[in-house]
């Protein structure tokens, strides 16, 4: 028997943050972790003709836990969230 669930597809992703300092992603990785947020990292490559060469590390929160990622955030320092850009908006690509 065959479930009505298999057939749906539920992009509900959300492009959450963006950083570009790796020490800023492995402390937000550790508080998703610890606040138990499913994510996943994107990454964008530095594109030929900008002055920024660094990559951008873009964290993708599911939309349901979007609430429980900003509450973890809240334990970084002011220093650190400065380097922190959030984006919200939802992921427009199927990686499936």
């Amino acid at each position: 028997m065959e479930t009505a669930y298999q057939k749906v597809k539920v992009h509900n992703e959300l492009e959450w943050c963006q950083v570009t300092d790796m020490a800023v992603k492995e402390k937000i990785e550790k508080l998703l972790l610890k606040y138990r947020v499913s994510y996943f990292v994107k990454w964008e490559r530095p594109r030929f003709f900008f002055s920024d060469k660094s990559d951008t590390c873009i964290f993708c929160v599911n939309q349901l836990q979007k609430e429980t990622a900003d509450e973890a955030i809240q334990e970084l320092g002011e220093d650190i969230k400065g380097k922190i850009k959030f984006v919200n908006r939802r992921v427009d690509k199927t990686f499936y």
